[in-house]
């Protein structure tokens, strides 16, 4: 009986883990969908744009590095 209740924990914390798996991925997939790439594509924009000037580049690459950022925040 006692091997029986171990094996059924076992499963349970099995079935659970799996559960926040794909709880956990599903988030993520609807974050870069609905939020990630839309932020992302307007921050490569502001990045063109400021990367046309020379004094701008600096800043340019700055909006580079936040696009990638807000793309892959859990990493």
């Amino acid at each position: 009986m006692l091997l029986f209740t171990l094996l059924m924990l076992v499963f349970l914390a099995m079935f659970i883990g799996l559960f926040l798996m794909l709880g956990v991925l599903l988030f993520k997939i609807l974050y870069v969908c609905c939020i990630g790439l839309p932020i992302a594509l307007c921050l490569g924009v502001f990045g063109l744009l400021f990367s046309i000037t020379i004094i701008g580049i600096p800043i340019g690459k700055l909006f580079f590095h936040l696009a990638g950022f807000v793309l892959a925040p859990f990493r």
